[in-house]
């Protein structure tokens, strides 16, 4: 009897609570409930615009100048160095520490261009003759903006070969690199490329042999954490006893299925190779796939007036580098296409020479150029500006004011004798080549950081 009251009694309290709900929930549907709403209101922030840095890689370095120390870097004199901007604010110039590095000249010089409202844009470059008992010939660089990834398709330590990874860091704060080489037998595992300290403000000279050590086509991928930095390969070589050319070679564009290769030089004095064996003064274009995956090559050469001179086709074999031969190309100017079933980095090596001396080149895939830039080569003999249409249609860029038409896949050189302001219609990648005598070299154009634009923040 007491179950069935409590029972009766629950249900009876469930019943109450249902009938209380459905009040309240006729009661809010006829009652008009106030509501509120909160509009967010976007406002305009604009970054404060930044200095504009650029860092030249400094003097040209030897390697055991003193006999007493086999390994210790000597700078070799003061490079020249050229610098404008395209507005009216003037470049301060100033030094990075390089310790370790012994020599009367100063440090790497780091440019900036304070932030104003007619700042414009930089360029700046530096270059270099020299000529001891064991490194010989002339070099040239752009002084580049920081990164925090590289990729440098040059260099050897094979006999007779000596590649240096000079890396400048010019912040404030510390940098941690690693440097991870490939070469034609595959991927080095080398402890001493992992966690290289490069102080704020510093150059930190990085040999190569000390990581691929007897590794004749290397390609170097250089990142950085903590800050970005700048970086070169310095790649000198010495037949027998005769120093046999220098470069200071930049990095190229990141791995892509397509990237241009413009204004490789094929020189006059090209040497004359008989030999089936391996001689890197041929001039040869180098490959990598860094995919993991095999990639299919097809390499388009293509001259100044845009005509197709040579296609080939190679296989690149996955995890190795690749070299191949330019030996039937006549002396002349042209620009490379390459386009790949994989993401590729690539660069070609020409030279000069007479005998066993004479002097190399390194031509670093380029980046497109769609907003105005500025050129500004350092002394050199005949430097020459080079722009390479990679599109299929015509297009126009002031150089100056000067107005040029420059046909789909062709290429237009213009001597320079100062800084130069290039404006182009469309997309154009661009370089700065040297040669005169036994003396060649050659550097890209890259693109600046882009400036902060303005930024819409929704407040709440």
């Amino acid at each position: 009897m007491r179950k069935h009251l409590r029972f009766s009694m629950r249900m009876g309290a469930g019943a109450v609570t249902v009938l209380a709900l459905a009040v309240i929930a006729a009661a809010a549907l006829i009652v008009d409930v106030p509501t509120y709403r909160a509009d967010a209101t976007p406002v305009t922030v604009t970054p404060e615009a930044a200095d504009q840095v650029r860092v030249c890689p400094g003097s040209l370095l030897e390697v055991g100048q003193e006999a007493s120390a086999a390994t210790a870097l000597t700078r070799l004199g003061d490079p020249s160095r050229a610098a404008s901007a395209s507005g009216d604010t003037g470049i301060d110039a100033s030094t990075i520490a390089a310790p370790g590095v012994s020599g009367d000249a100063p440090g790497p010089a780091t440019l900036t261009l304070p932030a104003s409202g007619d700042a414009g844009t930089m360029g700046a470059s530096q270059s270099q003759s020299v000529g001891t008992e064991t490194i010989a010939g002339f070099a040239a660089a752009e002084c580049q903006e920081t990164r925090s990834d590289m990729w440098f398709v040059a260099g050897s330590t094979d006999v007779g070969r000596t590649s240096l990874v000079m890396l400048n860091n010019p912040t404030g704060v510390d940098a941690m690199v690693d440097i991870a080489v490939v070469g034609e037998n595959g991927a080095i595992d080398s402890p001493n490329g992992i966690g290289i300290l490069v102080e704020a403000g510093s150059q930190k000279v990085v040999p190569l042999a000390g990581i691929a050590p007897n590794t004749v086509t290397p390609v170097v991928h250089v990142t950085s954490t903590g800050t970005d930095i700048q970086a070169w390969v310095q790649h000198s070589s010495i037949r027998g006893l005769i120093p046999a050319g220098v470069e200071m070679a930049g990095h190229g564009t990141d791995p892509s299925e397509s990237t241009t290769i413009p204004g490789v030089q094929i020189y006059a004095e090209q040497p004359t190779i008989d030999t089936q064996e391996y001689d890197d003064r041929r001039p040869s274009l180098r490959i990598y796939a860094p995919s993991g995956a095999p990639a299919h090559v097809s390499a388009t050469v293509t001259d100044e007036a845009g005509a197709e001179v040579s296609t080939f086709a190679v296989d690149v074999a996955a995890d190795t580098v690749g070299e191949y031969p330019l030996t039937d190309l006549k002396p002349g100017r042209y620009s490379i296409q390459i386009d790949a079933t994989e993401p590729v980095v690539a660069g070609a090596r020409t030279s000069v020479a007479d005998d066993k001396s004479g002097d190399f080149a390194w031509f670093a895939s380029a980046p497109p150029l769609e907003s105005p830039f500025v050129v500004d080569a350092a002394p050199g003999p005949g430097r020459s500006l080079v722009l390479h249409n990679a599109s299929a249609t015509e297009t126009t860029a002031d150089i100056g004011s000067e107005s040029v038409t420059i046909a789909a896949g062709a290429t237009y050189t213009h001597a320079l004798d100062g800084p130069v302001v290039v404006t182009p219609e469309s997309p154009l990648s661009a370089a700065v080549t040297y040669a005169g005598g036994d003396s060649v070299s050659s550097f890209t154009i890259t693109a600046p950081k882009p400036a902060s634009e303005p930024v819409d923040v929704y407040v709440r």
